[in-house]
């Protein structure tokens, strides 16, 4: 007996049940095997896109840096001012100076703004000659604010 004819010798209230029955599975289905799991990717990746769009502005931010660094004029060769002068010239505000020898300064800043450390090390570097040779620099609990020991070398 073949399922057509099964199928057509069973009475017409049996048949529509069948037929319910069968679109509320097919239904219950599609349900649980497309939209559930559509709706968790969809949950998971709107919880993913904050976290990457930060990255992508920090990634802009530090391109902005990259680019102002390469415009910074190149390193004044054997600049003879001597490394001594360079805290009253050029003082970097909260922090201490030590020029142990002529080729070497050594800079402590218990608390200083990362952005004007920095701004500070590519003045030193072109009007000095001033490389950082060794850094230790770790985040304060206050936003851009920084701890810094720093040992600088003349080229």
């Amino acid at each position: 007996m073949s399922y057509a004819a099964l199928w057509r010798s069973r009475p017409e209230r049996e048949r529509r049940m069948i037929s319910t029955g069968a679109a509320i599975l097919a239904i219950l289905l599609v349900f649980a095997l497309v939209w559930l799991p559509l709706q968790r990717s969809r949950a998971r990746l709107a919880a993913e896109l904050p976290p990457l769009r930060a990255s992508i502005a920090a990634l802009q931010r530090e391109a902005d840096e990259v680019k102002r660094l390469k415009a910074v004029p190149p390193t004044v060769a054997g600049n003879p001012a001597p490394l001594a002068a360079l805290a009253t010239q050029q003082p970097l505000a909260g922090a201490q100076l030590n020029v142990p020898d002529g080729k070497h300064v050594h800079v402590i800043a218990s608390d200083v703004g990362f952005t004007r450390l920095l701004d500070w090390l590519v003045t030193v570097q072109s009007t000095h000659g001033l490389r950082v040779e060794n850094a230790r620099i770790e985040a304060l609990d206050a936003a851009g604010r920084v701890r810094a020991d720093l040992t600088l070398t003349r080229s």
